[in-house]
């Protein structure tokens, strides 16, 4: 007689029906714009931007007017149809009609193109007039290269060397001839591309008088090689790429080069400091006598902002930093303003990242704010009022620490001001006239709203919500949030759940957790997601609890304790966060099955899900893992030497084959330059060695984000091994 099992105990059959109904491709139909991009005017504050509802053919522009709190549509375009039929005396073709917002220079018309003629729409006056002897734009004449803002000269390389043209004359000088393949000051390094001229990184003062230029020598850094069975050529395409490896002797190195034009001069900057010291040019600089660059010593823990004189090549150091175990490059930024004068500088030396003022000579004059709070990117800078907006993190209490806010300060210091008040996540647009912004905020369980508000905080108008009555009506939910505690028992961390749409909270349900460690982020979603990035809504459907939470060492937005604890444990450090905050959903909700929980990631988490399944193999019970970077020592420098660092020797999946108990699927792109599929394939060869069984899918082409058929079917495949061995009861 068979044993019968309580309703609740049994498991479902995979519906693998709803898993298609609900996969990215078919949602995305029910979806129209969700987010929008304002194009602000060069005359006043206006703004014009597209957006879409569902189902909708084609777009509808918008022309928004902060000024006067008007909103309208840019283009009738009944009317404009309208106009046509009786301009050219026929029934227009609507689809042949393009609607252009490119404004004249009173802005009060955009442009109307219909079988080659184009036609000036009056918006404002719901006008259409053809053009007729118009006078023929006149556009700058193309050279290739750099010119001068005085148009007096042009720089530019061939055959890898820099040139110097005198444009009155087109006398042409030399500047370098030790110009060779990866040491070069093209664009382009190759030989392929340097018979011909090309365009260089040199950089013109704005006087016209001086130029700059960083040269890389890439001539000793290796290679790494992938192959591309299916491509367009009758044999299979064999690509070899320059690849810097952690540990590598021979890497990157770096010159700097002054210039005068009148001197015909090219003086390389004596840059010494550390030996295979990264440098970095500061952009978007406005001085004729100083340029700012910055240098970092290999280890990324010690880094210099300097100044080099572009007449004489003389450097000085301004800024000398130092953080423990590695500067946090994710958040640091450094911005030069009012030609140096003032210098604003992030670090998170105090535990928290803050920015501090400094003058052109590199003394402190103040912090800009300080507390247990992250500051962040900066949205954008008021030279004149000498204040700046930027996005903050953990400040307002009680509210997610991930959650992005603006906020604006001066430079120096004093009150701190809040911009976006809602509970939610915002990303903005600051008008160039810094008197307007356009705030886009949601949250996982707030539909997104696109706000327009005064500089001073003061909300004008809402522009744009988006349309989710199709999504809803074709039986969409949202997923939910979560938060749980680390293995120290402190610390929260964040997560989303997706259930099935047809969830009974008296049965039981196979657990999935989609990972990825970090370092610079987690995958756990801030926004009002529909679509994300791993398929987790279609996952669920075909019968799972699929969950996503955040580690210690992931976020780059909390503080540095969080963000760095995995430095030196980079295969480790998430992993008893991930078994720990399962453990705690596992005992709050009874719907969960604990004793069928599966594990995947992509990349980083595919490394994740890997080590995993090898470090618990009796709590973990399946993995499937895609471009893992298994072996850290053939994956990119910056991360390895940044996140591990050089004193503790890297922990390798392949160390952990002998361990794997479960069924694995192992994935890799053939063409994945970034993880490069030899890391696949050693964790495969590890698991023969081990006599371990396993499933390996390489995927002809793909690079590290599988496309078209080959994500389809890669998700497929994912749910299908998820159901074959998860739902075994």
């Amino acid at each position: 007689m068979g044993l019968l099992l309580p309703i609740s105990l049994s498991a479902q059959s995979p519906n693998f029906a709803a898993a298609e109904h609900f996969d990215a491709a078919n949602l995305q139909k029910q979806l129209g714009s969700q987010q929008i991009v304002p194009f602000f005017l060069k005359r006043s504050n206006k703004f014009w931007f597209v957006a879409n509802k569902p189902g909708e053919a084609g777009n509808t522009h918008y022309l928004v007017d902060p000024d006067q709190k008007q909103k309208t549509i840019l283009f009738d375009k009944d009317l404009i149809i309208s106009r046509l039929a009786k301009l050219t005396q026929s029934s227009p073709d609507e689809t042949a009609i393009s609607y252009r917002p490119q404004f004249s220079k009173d802005e009060q018309s955009v442009e109307v193109g219909y079988k080659g003629q184009n036609y000036d729409y009056n918006y404002i006056r719901k006008t259409l007039a053809k053009r007729t002897g118009q006078e023929l734009k006149s556009y700058p004449i193309y050279h290739t290269g750099t010119m001068s803002a005085d148009g007096k000269w042009l720089l530019y390389a061939r055959q890898h060397n820099l040139y110097l043209k005198h444009m009155a004359d087109s006398v042409e000088r030399a500047l370098s001839s030790d110009g060779a393949e990866h040491f070069s000051f093209s664009i382009n390094d190759e030989d392929a591309y340097a018979k011909v001229n090309s365009p260089t990184d040199a950089i013109w003062t704005p006087d016209s008088k001086s130029f700059y230029v960083l040269r890389k020598d890439n001539r000793k850094v290796k290679t790494m090689t992938v192959i591309n069975s299916i491509s367009s050529f009758s044999r299979p395409y064999v690509k070899s790429y320059k690849y810097e490896l952690p540990g590598d002797k021979e890497v990157v190195q770096y010159d700097f080069y002054v210039g005068s034009p009148e001197a015909g001069s090219l003086v390389k900057v004596n840059l010494d400091r550390w030996p295979d010291q990264e440098v970095e040019l500061l952009r978007n600089q406005r001085s004729n006598e100083e340029v700012f660059l910055l240098r970092s010593k290999r280890s990324r823990d010690e880094m210099e902002l300097c100044a080099v004189n572009v007449h004489t090549g003389i450097l000085r150091v301004v800024i000398h930093e130092i953080s423990k175990p590695f500067i946090n490059k994710d958040l640091f930024q450094v911005s030069i303003v009012n030609g140096g004068k003032d210098i604003l500088w992030w670090s998170d030396r105090s535990g928290w990242g803050q920015y501090y003022h400094y003058d052109r000579n590199g003394r402190l004059l103040n912090p800009i704010a300080d507390g247990s709070w992250t500051a962040g990117k900066i949205a954008a800078i008021d030279t004149a009022k000498r204040i700046f907006y930027f996005y903050g993190y953990g400040k307002e209490k009680g509210r997610n620490p991930n959650y992005a806010f603006l906020y604006r300060a001066g430079f120096d210091g004093g009150k701190l001001q809040l911009l976006t008040p809602e509970d939610a996540n915002h990303a903005v647009f600051i008008s160039p006239s810094k008197q307007y912004f356009l705030d886009q905020y949601s949250r996982i369980d707030l539909e997104p709203r696109s706000v327009l508000r005064t500089t001073g905080g003061k909300f004008v108008q809402e522009v744009y919500r988006p349309d989710f009555s199709k999504l809803y009506a074709y039986g969409w939910k949202r997923p939910e949030m979560f938060t749980v505690k680390a293995k120290d028992g402190t610390t929260d961390l964040y997560g989303l759940m997706w259930k099935p749409f047809d969830f009974d909270p008296n049965k039981k349900y196979p657990v999935i957790s989609q990972v990825y460690p970090g370092p610079f982020t987690e995958t756990v979603w801030n926004d009002f997601t529909v679509i994300d990035r791993y398929n987790n809504t279609s996952l669920a459907q075909a019968g799972f609890i699929v969950v996503v939470m955040g580690h210690r060492g992931g976020s780059p937005y909390r503080n540095a304790a969080y963000y760095k604890y995995g430095h030196g444990n980079l295969r480790d450090y998430a992993l008893e966060d991930d078994k720990f905050g399962l453990e705690q959903l596992g005992a709050k909700y009874p719907f969960m099955d604990m004793d069928e929980i599966g594990i995947f990631g992509h990349s980083g988490g595919g490394m994740m899900a890997l080590a995993a399944l090898g470090t618990y193999p009796d709590f973990y019970k399946a993995a499937v893992s895609s471009s893992g970077n298994h072996d850290n020592t053939i994956y990119n420098r910056t991360w390895g030497e940044s996140y591990q660092g050089f004193e503790k020797p890297y922990a390798l999946n392949q160390s952990l084959a002998k361990n794997i108990k479960g069924p694995l699927l192992l994935v890799a792109g053939e063409s994945d330059e970034n993880v490069n599929p030899a890391a696949t394939m050693r964790m495969a060869n590890a698991l023969i060695l081990a006599d371990k069984d396993f499933e390996l899918l390489l995927l002809p082409g793909q690079h590290h984000t599988y496309e078209g058929p080959y994500k389809a079917y890669y998700e497929k495949r994912k749910r299908e091994f998820f159901a074959k061995y998860l739902m075994r009861h």
